[in-house]
């Protein structure tokens, strides 16, 4: 495959260097701009601007298959276009919403369909805080991102609650989720913590999964024969997640089958998250 990397030119060399462990990739072409891309098979779009979404677009409408990797956008209007846009065009994209494409959460995923029980739990050391309103925001939307994806099913009802000290510091937040075919999820974020610790723990009636998020090791709990409780562990290398997304999406395109995170997943996301901001103006 001949593979073009799109944006600043110190992240794009730094892609390169994820796409050189895979054979299927002859080719990299590295360039500045969207419209220079020449006959590729698939394009890397590195871009954190606000133009992001409207970059992708068109590389869309000039039909390509597009990885784009930026902070998980968050536009309804703009992801429904890009949506529609991807089915017109028959081309694949995929979002780089990191919680999804990590190799535990893979793993996991693949062998938990649908939990029926989820919880996050993420605990961020205050001094590595920025006390960014926007830094804050993204740290449950990519929680939310998550559970959305692995849950695969509507939402009959969230809660949230958000605490703020004086009104300006973003102290904590809760979100819990009742899914349609009766799953839970619940989202904690506090910022006030001594040290960072990230959990996330699924069950269903067969066995637990417990991840830990920063060293991508889980512990997956099941009975034994006399009805104890025993765990197994798996371990990940936290390095080899980009190379590992690059592949997931390169395969998606080779097989013209959906990507691990599409413009469809982008758009439910953003959509939800107009929901819970929606109540936590209300109630906060």
């Amino acid at each position: 495959m001949k593979v073009g990397i799109v944006g600043d030119a110190k992240r794009a060399v730094a892609w390169e260097r994820h796409l050189r462990p895979h054979q299927i990739v002859q080719e990299v072409e590295l360039c500045p701009h969207i419209n220079e891309v020449g006959e590729v098979d698939a394009c890397f779009l590195v871009d954190e601007s606000d133009q992001n979404l409207d970059i992708l677009l068109e590389g869309i409408q000039l039909g390509l298959h597009c990885f784009l990797i930026s902070r998980q956008p968050t536009d309804p209007q703009k992801l429904e276009k890009i949506y529609r846009a991807t089915k017109e065009a028959g081309v694949q994209v995929q979002f780089s919403h990191w919680p999804t494409l990590a190799p535990a959460t893979q793993w996991m995923m693949d062998r938990m369909d649908r939990p029926s029980y989820l919880s996050i739990s993420r605990e961020i050391n205050y001094t590595q805080f920025l006390n960014s309103e926007d830094e804050f925001r993204h740290f449950w939307i990519d929680e939310l991102g998550l559970c959305m994806k692995w849950m695969d099913s509507g939402i009959h009802h969230a809660e949230a609650k958000q605490i703020k000290l004086d009104n300006i510091h973003p102290t904590a937040i809760h979100i819990f989720l009742r899914f349609d075919n009766g799953s839970t999820a619940d989202i904690s974020i506090y910022t006030g913590a001594s040290a960072n610790r990230h959990k996330r723990v699924a069950s269903n009636s067969q066995e637990i999964m417990d991840s830990s998020v920063q060293d991508q090791q889980i512990r997956i709990g099941r009975l034994n024969s006399g009805d104890h409780l025993y765990f197994e562990k798996q371990v990940f290398d936290p390095a080899k997640a980009a190379e590992k997304a690059a592949l997931m999406f390169l395969k998606s395109v080779q097989m013209n089958k959906e990507t691990p995170y599409t413009a469809y997943d982008a758009h439910k996301l953003s959509l939800q998250i107009k929901t819970l901001e929606k109540r936590l103006s209300q109630f906060n």
